[in-house]
């Protein structure tokens, strides 16, 4: 098929990508390629720009006068057969007023909006209603865009009538244009395909966007900032005097407390360990998305590059320690804070900012609270699942809560419609027994 590419998703769904023209620039930014209509096999000009209004009026994007303006352009360009207009540069120049030979690389005017336009994107279509509509994309990476039609919706291949409404089940209809065999066939392919739909559980729902995402996913742990080792000329000495050996034990305390060490005589290495509840919360989850067939990475939080995130959905461990879980997740509803006057950790909500949700004194706990949040990130283009404890024992109770079927059931028996499909908050409490988190208990949800 001339200047379409064509192909069947797994969603029933199909996906269209525009050809090439040449665009009204500068004529050194030029890119010549001869000029193609726009073929009509799949959504028609009509139906995509009835779309593009609704989207440009949409909360999500209405607000927005550069994304509003990048996505008029590139769909104006996708339905003129311009799309060689759609690059980085011509984009800078044509829509957002920039120099002709400006450079992409200091100024990333169009990087940023596109990803803010895909975030917006998103957004619009996780919410109820807009399931029938077609689907504007911007693949990450480019600014091509791509329309995906509902199956529901695509016109039946030519010399093959659509079903028409009448008493008759359609099953009926069916049985009566196949032989019995290739019906038979038909039917065992439907209920294997609708079963494990109307088989899903609450936990499947909440991991679906990560599971089903082609990318490997990341499991980015928190490693701990105050972990030091001695280093330098008096090394051995030093170890074998504070902290003792095989063979030797450590010298007597009146000794000890004798001993100079110098600030330049200690290095830390914080970036060797991890605590014992996030490893064993990363072993639970390592558990189930091996059990569930998805292919992931394990990385500390020091050595974890944006390379490593951006384009993969992830998995975040630790708040106050993890460096990418303080980036990712900031500003969102529900957040820890540490009150250093009263040595309290507190859960507060910037909704209500002069109200503390809950607090808990630092050297002894009852009790331990964590946040799980589910969202797509704009900067990564990915879903992102943080877990965040008031310490590693809440990290654990995480991911408790995220493995288990019961746990995710009880806190979203009184969710929104549709809230699979949104970002969504949970703030969760444990009791604690013989120092390890009890079962934990949902304290509130919020979707958005």
């Amino acid at each position: 098929m001339s200047g379409f590419h064509f192909e069947v998703t797994p969603t029933s769904q199909r996906v269209f990508r525009g050809t090439v023209h040449r665009a009204r620039i500068p004529h050194s930014m030029a890119i010549r390629t001869p000029a193609r209509a726009v073929e009509t096999h799949g959504p028609d000009a009509v139906a995509i720009r009835l779309q593009l209004d609704r989207l440009l009026a949409s909360p999500h994007i209405c607000h927005s006068k550069r994304c509003q303006s990048l996505l008029k352009y590139v769909v104006e360009a996708y339905l003129s057969g311009a799309m060689d207009r759609v690059k980085e540069r011509i984009i800078g120049f044509e829509v957002f007023e920039r120099d002709a030979d400006y450079d992409t690389n200091q100024d990333s005017v169009v990087r940023t909006t596109a990803a803010e336009v895909r975030k917006r994107l998103a957004q619009y279509y996780l919410e109820p209603g807009h399931e029938n509509e077609i689907r504007l994309d911007l693949p990450a990476g480019a600014y091509i865009p791509e329309f995906r039609v509902p199956a529901a919706t695509i016109e039946p291949e030519s010399g093959i009538a659509p079903f028409a409404p009448g008493p008759r089940p359609r099953w009926l209809v069916l049985s009566k244009l196949l032989p019995a065999p290739i019906l038979l066939i038909a039917l065992a392919v439907a209920a294997a395909w609708l079963y494990p739909r109307f088989s899903q559980t609450d936990l499947d729902r909440f991991w679906a966007p990560l599971l089903d995402d082609r990318s490997d996913a990341v499991i980015c742990i928190e490693q701990p900032l105050r972990i030091f080792r001695f280093s330098g000329p008096r090394i051995d000495d030093l170890n074998t005097k504070i902290v003792g050996s095989g063979d030797t034990p450590a010298a007597l305390e009146s000794e000890r407390e004798s001993i100079t060490v110098k600030l330049s005589e200690i290095e830390p290495s914080g970036d060797r360990y991890f605590t014992a509840g996030d490893l064993m919360a990363t072993s639970r989850l390592s558990e189930l998305l091996a059990r569930k067939g998805k292919t992931f990475q394990v990385l500390g939080d020091r050595l974890t590059s944006y390379h490593d995130l951006r384009g993969r959905p992830a998995i975040l461990l630790g708040q106050f320690n993890n460096r990418w879980t303080i980036g990712l997740t900031s500003g969102l509803r529900y957040y820890f804070d540490k009150n250093l006057t009263s040595q309290t950790y507190e859960l507060r909500d910037r909704q209500h900012p002069d109200k503390v949700v809950a607090s808990v004194p630092k050297p002894s706990r009852l009790e331990e609270y964590a946040i799980v949040s589910r969202i797509f990130d704009p900067s990564t283009e990915k879903t992102v699942i943080a877990i965040v404890g008031m310490t590693f024992n809440g990290t654990l109770a995480g991911g408790d809560f995220l493995t288990q079927p019961a746990y995710m059931a009880e806190a979203f028996r009184g969710a929104p419609s549709g809230w699979a499909r949104k970002n969504i908050q949970v703030v969760i409490k444990s009791a604690m027994v013989d120092g390890l988190p009890g079962p934990p208990k949902v304290v509130t949800t919020y979707f958005w």
